[in-house]
């Protein structure tokens, strides 16, 4: 879009701070706009990340002259109140947090309550989804928390606008100069309002509490863990607190975890270039997805959260014409690598009964895993491998001997592109799907041939060759056939006419490093299958699945030859673990080739 007015938000924390700034600047300016052209017209604010600064970027200036004669309207956030019986105060919105987990409860009591009533299509649908609480209430509940010591200094923000009614528009304009420029001096700036200020008894500095601040909380806190820091926490600005304030209902998404203490974690979303519109509807819709995820711990709901936000990314670019998203983005399938960085994270900790400390913070990165989309097709394609992903991150138990690990390298690959962990999950994983299957689960998620293909092509198109290999699809149709297809007949009750061969990934990736000893490995393997199936066949007149011929052998070592036995061995492992598409066309007797 053509922006004719540009204000900049220096990046002075390196962390979610800056964020919270930026998305608050935006919504001023939303509001400034909204007031000054009296709710007519159309108006675009956009938020880019250029390096050292955030920019917002307005369609339209504003009116100096607007600004001068200014007139008061109320605050763009709410006040936080805690009890049902609390008066709001005059001149604000509020927020109570009794009222909002009395909806939450009775949403849930009334959820249980039709579980399994079939009620979709019906008025019983529309009546629960009437009960079902906003999507921010986690955000009241979490600003609420008496523990986090942070409502009563939000609340002293909110309240302080109010009492700027007679210098209403001075205020305006003196917060709008502080971004007006990349170089700007704030303590200049400040100067002439801060005298206007102290004669009414406003507080020109505000302390920064640890959640709109969570690089000057006490505590552990500093990017690198080489330093305790318990006496940092420092006053700021009143307006740069505000703004703050503000951001945190636009781009601040609190999840309480089920590790030891119930630990709240805050996931703040950074832009590289969103219109404040299109943030706000997937944000929406985001946080309305997020609080259904119960019962994660810290580690899993780092990866949920992430795989969640593409998912409603890529559903909202699936239902939103194309029109509406080229207006907005300048392209009509935007990829969600393309218009957000990641998450800010940070960890609150209760360390004692009566408070929460910022232990740690990090940064997800957003999988960039969608490729060129070329149609809505391809969104929704990837939309399944994202819910393959999900379904099968949601299966594994943490508190398993090997589930830890596995979610631990699975995040590694999620929110850092790091392929080798991905290979390394897909590996333990093979293992854990065996042994859930052995212990009598009838159905454990698994990625499919297809979702893997999809993935390695939009990320590592150098590996496709590979994959599209047909003696390698073959050698992997052995695997899958001699591990999990078996062990789901036996776990379904269902007779199996073959072996079931345990430890074979893991047998496949020890060898892996080795070309020598991984050829071996894999000839063994593969000459006990087709051993196998002959016998089977002569036994039972029965067989079920295809001989692996010497033309797939010597595709595979040429494969290896070229990639590396690593390589191979991964790809391997991954495909010969997953479901085909039409699995269950595999468990019928095939005909012998």
């Amino acid at each position: 879009m053509d922006e004719t007015t540009t204000y900049y938000v220096p990046k002075r924390t390196g962390t979610y701070a800056d964020v919270l700034e930026a998305y608050g600047l935006a919504v001023l300016l939303d509001a400034i706009l909204r007031r000054m052209k009296g709710g007519q017209g159309s108006w675009r604010i956009g938020l880019e990340d250029a390096g050292p600064h955030y920019q917002v970027h307005l369609s339209e200036p504003i009116s100096q002259e607007w600004l001068a004669q200014a007139t008061y309207f109320r605050p763009p956030l709410p006040c936080i109140l805690r009890r049902a019986d609390e008066e709001p105060p005059e001149g604000v919105d509020c927020r109570n947090v009794d009222e909002t987990w009395a909806r939450v409860r009775a949403y849930n009591q009334q959820r249980q309550l039709l579980q399994g009533e079939g009620i979709r299509g019906t008025e019983l649908e529309q009546q629960l989804r009437d009960l079902e609480p906003p999507p921010d209430w986690q955000t009241v509940v979490f600003l609420g928390d008496g523990r986090m010591q942070a409502v009563k200094i939000y609340n002293r923000i909110v309240m302080q606008w109010t009492k700027t009614r007679p210098i209403f528009g001075e205020t305006l304009a003196t917060i709008l100069a502080l971004y007006a420029r990349p170089d700007a001096e704030p303590n200049a700036l400040l100067t002439a309002w801060q005298k206007r200020a102290r004669k009414l008894g406003l507080r020109i500095r505000e302390t920064a509490s640890q959640l709109l601040n969570p690089h000057q909380g006490k505590g552990q806190n500093e990017p690198k863990a080489n330093a305790l820091r318990m006496d940092n926490i420092k006053d700021r600005p009143w307006p740069e607190e505000l703004l703050k304030a503000m951001g945190l209902w636009q781009t601040l998404a609190p999840r309480q975890v089920q590790d030891n203490n119930k630990d709240w974690k805050v996931y703040v979303l950074a832009p590289l270039r969103m219109p404040l519109p299109g943030h706000q509807d997937v944000f929406r819709r985001f946080s309305a997805l997020l609080w259904r995820e119960r019962g994660n711990t810290s580690l899993k709901s780092d990866i949920t959260s992430l795989l969640l936000f593409v998912k409603t990314w890529l559903n909202y670019v699936d239902v939103t014409p194309e029109h509406a998203l080229r207006a907005l983005w300048g392209d009509p399938l935007p990829r969600p690598e393309r218009v957000v960085a990641g998450f800010y994270v940070a960890q609150f900790k209760k360390l004692s009964q009566q408070a929460y400390t910022m232990l740690n913070q990090s940064f997800l990165q957003i999988p960039a895993w969608s490729g060129p989309l070329r149609s809505k097709q391809d969104v929704r394609e990837i939309q399944q491998v994202i819910q393959e992903h999900l379904d099968v991150i949601r299966s594994i138990d943490e508190g398993h001997s090997d589930g830890f690990d596995l979610l631990r390298r699975y995040r590694e690959f999620v929110a850092g592109s790091d392929w080798e962990a991905f290979f390394d999950f897909l590996a333990g994983y093979s293992h854990d799907l065996m042994r859930r299957l052995n212990e009598g689960e009838r159905w454990v998620p698994t990625f499919t041939t297809t979702g893997l293909g999809r993935l390695i092509m939009a990320n590592r198109e150098a590996l496709h060759p590979i994959v599209q290999n047909p003696g390698f699809q073959n050698v992997a149709y052995a695997i899958r056939h001699s591990t999990i297809i078996p062990q789901s007949r036996k776990a379904r009750g269902q007779s199996a006419l073959y072996d079931i061969r345990y430890g074979l990934g893991a047998e496949l990736k020890r060898k892996a490093t080795v070309r020598d000893e991984f050829v071996a490995a894999l000839m063994d393997f593969l000459q006990s299958y087709n051993q196998e199936n002959a016998q089977t066949l002569e036994n039972t007149g029965k067989q079920m699945r295809r001989d692996i011929r010497t033309s797939d052998i010597e595709e595979v070592v040429r494969l290896v030859d070229e990639y590396g036995s690593e390589v191979v061995a991964h790809l391997l492992i991954a495909y010969g673990y997953a479901r085909e598409p039409r699995e269950e066309q595999e468990l019928q007797p095939a005909t012998a080739p």
